[in-house]
Order: structure tokens, then sequence, then C-alpha cells
């Protein structure tokens, strides 16, 4: 199956734009970059990269596929996000607490936390 030169020319220009184009990604590693140091930034811009790792390579596996053929499945998977980030949420306004308690300079020992 040949390639359109025109579609191919149309598909690099926008990946480079989107690549180029800074997003919620790198808002979230300069953010986290920004309150835990470079360390942070340097977990985070891994996590960054890894998910989208795994992203390309489930949607390379068919899972795409399998969401259109079982809807049921996608709205699992949704559910089960929206009830992640609805966790996170909490445990971040129950934390709060601890957080603003903390010493503006203090980084926790060393470690790092997920919630950047």
């Amino acid at each position: 199956m040949p390639i359109d030169p025109h579609l191919l020319a149309l598909f690099f220009v926008t990946s480079v734009i989107a690549m180029v184009i800074p997003g919620p990604d790198m808002l979230f590693v300069l953010g986290c970059g920004m309150r835990g140091g470079p360390r942070a930034g340097l977990l985070a811009t891994a996590g960054v990269a890894t998910s989208e790792a795994v992203h390309v390579a489930v949607a390379a596996a068919g899972l795409a596929a399998l969401f259109a053929a079982v809807p049921v499945a996608f709205t699992v998977v949704r559910v089960a996000g929206a009830a992640y980030l609805i966790f996170l949420g909490v445990q971040t306004l129950r934390h709060r607490r601890d957080v603003d308690a903390a010493p503006r300079g203090s980084r926790g020992g060393g470690r790092i936390s997920t919630g950047c």
C-alpha cells in the first residue's frame, strides 16, 4: 500500500507541532521540578515518558479495537480512572494540613511525594 506523500508531510508537520507546544505533561514536569527540585522533575519526566510508551504500546496492541467492539470495557476503564482521581483528590484534601504544617524548605527526608 503506497503512502501518499502529501498526507505523510501533513502528519509530520502536525506531529512536530504537537511535540513542540507545551501541554499538560510539560506543566506537570515543571510544577514538580519547581516544587521538589531537579530530582522530582527528573522523576516526573520519567513517569510521563513511561506513560506515553505504555499508551503507544497498548494502542498498538489493539486496545482501541477492543473498546470499539466492547463499549462496556471502555466504561469500566473510565469509571476506574474517575474513581482513582476522586481517591487522589480526597487523599490530597485529607493530608492538606500535613503539607501546610511542614516547613517551607523541608523535603520530607529526601522522599518525593506522589502528588508533586
